[in-house]
């Protein structure tokens, strides 16, 4: 038997030792549900602590004074620049030097690639892609 038919064969063997909750009696499924549950909503808070604290840094008033004045060359109000601003001023810097990353990431920011924009220009390539074929064939 080869390596990788030996590993197939323990693969099978431990999702044979599998058991449905279904198959479960009921003390034991209730409990394995619970647990699940539980971890959810640990995961949960922990996601909602981080958010919270990417907020509150985002948040607090930007303390690099050459990043300031950057942005203040821009025409920012110096009011208006914390954290956030930013990050956003950086991902269009990003964008202008042509990284596409930080371009989508801006749209997605403003909202501008919402599915229905996508659906859009996706008939738009359709339609582009049909006047090529127009094109090149002549039909």
């Amino acid at each position: 038997m080869t390596a990788s038919a030996a590993r197939a064969g323990e693969i099978m063997a431990n999702e044979q030792n599998l058991i449905p909750l279904n198959k479960r009696g009921k003390e034991e499924a209730k409990k394995i549900r619970q647990m699940g549950q539980a971890a959810q909503k640990e995961r949960q808070r922990a996601k909602k602590t981080m958010r919270e604290y990417a907020e509150l840094l985002l948040s607090l008033p930007l303390n690099d004074v050459r990043k300031k004045n950057k942005l203040a060359k821009m025409g920012v109000p110096a009011e208006d620049i914390d954290n956030k601003l930013a990050v956003v001023a950086a991902l269009m810097l990003e964008a202008q030097a042509g990284y596409v990353p930080a371009a989508k990431e801006l749209r997605s920011i403003i909202g501008e690639d919402s599915q229905q924009n996508n659906d859009a220009l996706e008939r738009l390539d359709e339609v582009l892609e049909q006047l090529n074929e127009v094109m090149q064939h002549g039909d």
